[in-house]
């Protein structure tokens, strides 16, 4: 969908102190791993990843970082939002045996992900990690689900470690036909490091503006493809040949910021 259409948020929820969920109701028809173009009609416009979507609502789950962010957290149900998308790939819907990897933030993708996999009979484990206790988000709705759910946190009660700490012990245990990961750029970085006979998706971040494939703001090196394209989610062979990915990333001009 290329138009920009306006609704009211219909719903939010407070998932930790910096961490909220807008919801909105419209027919999206979006795919697990796609990302929505948002504007407040203040300055600028941001992309956010869809951590539901049926076919009456969907939903996106914001962490607050800068000044786009906070204005969005002084929002209220009933106020107006500008949104066009959905853009981008989406996950692989596969059957059998999978492992689906979250970290922070960026877990609620892989929420939609689940009930989409779910639809066709899929076995699903997901390990959800953070940093701490408050951090861990989505535990609620995960646990409503027919899957296995397992929760890490480098510090307090779930201290089990990371979300590749775990990865690392459940994959000598069990073996998975495929996996899935959304998290930190390092977090899948470390995470690829570990995959290495493991067929995967990971849902990769990076600055964008047009979401169309023009500004080319979002180009990964070396073999050029658009984020906002080809991506956010990428199979293994094409995270291989990302010579940037876990190294770099840029900001608003273009320039490499190392992580």
């Amino acid at each position: 969908m290329d138009k920009r259409i306006t609704l009211p948020i219909t719903k939010i929820i407070t998932e930790a102190t910096d961490i909220k969920t807008f919801g909105f109701e419209y027919d999206l028809k979006a795919k697990p791993g796609q990302f929505i173009m948002l504007t407040d009609f203040g300055k600028g416009e941001k992309p956010f990843s869809l951590a539901d979507c049926t076919k009456t609502e969907f939903f996106i789950t914001i962490k607050q970082i800068g000044d786009f962010t906070t204005r969005l957290f002084q929002k209220d149900v009933g106020d107006l939002i500008s949104i066009r998308g959905p853009y981008g790939s989406s996950f692989f819907i596969s059957q059998g045996n999978v492992l689906l990897i979250g970290g922070g933030f960026a877990t609620p993708p892989l929420y939609f992900l689940s009930k989409e996999l779910l639809k066709i009979g899929t076995k699903i484990t997901v390990i959800n990690g953070a940093k701490t206790n408050q951090q861990l988000i989505f535990s609620d709705r995960f646990e409503q689900l027919e899957l296995n759910y397992m929760s890490t946190t480098q510090f307090g009660a779930h201290g089990n470690g990371t979300a590749v700490d775990r990865t690392k012990k459940l994959l000598k245990k069990e073996q998975f036909d495929y996996l899935y990961a959304s998290g930190p750029e390092m977090m899948l970085n470390a995470l690829s490091t570990i995959l290495k006979d493991d067929e995967y998706e990971f849902l990769l971040e990076r600055y964008m503006k047009c979401a169309v494939g023009i500004c080319g703001s979002c180009t990964l090196d070396p073999i050029g493809i658009r984020l906002c394209m080809e991506g956010p989610v990428l199979p293994k062979r094409i995270v291989e040949q990302l010579t940037e990915f876990g190294k770099y990333h840029r900001d608003a001009s273009g320039m490499r910021i190392k992580f």
